[in-house]
């Protein structure tokens, strides 16, 4: 019996979470009001606290949730990759994709109150992780002479930055389509301006 309500609460708490992605595809993270949630999610505004104590610590699980999948990916597609240039390419596809598949991440990273933030310290855990899978993509590709050798924290912070503002606007104004030749010349784009040999490369 107690197996079975484990399982009927968290399949109403992951209704709930998904019920709240949904609503970030509508509207900020600001605007979205505990009532948004009961409306979208077919439950008593009553009965969403007895899962989360507020919208901050709801809000926290679905940005959370969003983050340690984007992790497990990375982990999967790209560090489980030999060749780091071709783990890199798989790293900036996986984030076009992802955002497409998420279009409210860009939304929520610019409108979430991190200052104060109940669950800040979780968030910038995971995105922290995010960051160390990148850096040890791109370092492995420096020691084996694929990538600059430049600041790998400065190196990391641009990737990050790069990929995901290109994910943001091609998700917005393009077709989904990984194999399109606009990705595609992103996609290229980004891997010459850090592999050896370019121009930004430091002397």
């Amino acid at each position: 019996m107690r197996i079975r309500q484990k399982r009927e609460r968290e399949s109403r708490r992951e209704s709930i979470i998904v019920a709240t992605q949904q609503l970030l595809n509508e509207k900020t993270f600001e605007a979205i009001t505990m009532d948004d949630i009961a409306l979208k999610s077919d439950f008593a505004k009553a009965s969403i606290y007895q899962y989360f104590k507020n919208k901050d610590e709801l809000m926290s699980e679905v940005f959370s949730k969003s983050l340690e999948m984007q992790c497990y990916l990375i982990e999967d597609k790209c560090i489980a990759q030999t060749d780091p240039v071709q783990a890199m390419r798989n790293y900036i596809l996986l984030e076009f994709d992802f955002i497409h598949l998420n279009p409210w991440m860009p939304k929520v990273t610019a409108t979430i109150p991190f200052i104060g933030f109940n669950a800040e310290n979780r968030l910038i855990e995971l995105y922290n992780k995010k960051k160390i899978l990148i850096a040890s993509i791109i370092e492995r590709g420096q020691i084996e002479g694929s990538f600059i050798v430049s600041d790998l924290v400065v190196l990391t912070n641009m990737i990050l930055g790069v990929s995901a503002g290109f994910a943001n606007y091609l998700s917005t104004h393009i077709s989904a389509d990984l194999q399109s030749p606009v990705i595609e010349m992103l996609v290229s784009t980004i891997i010459k301006g850090m592999t050896r040999g370019s121009s930004n490369e430091s002397n």
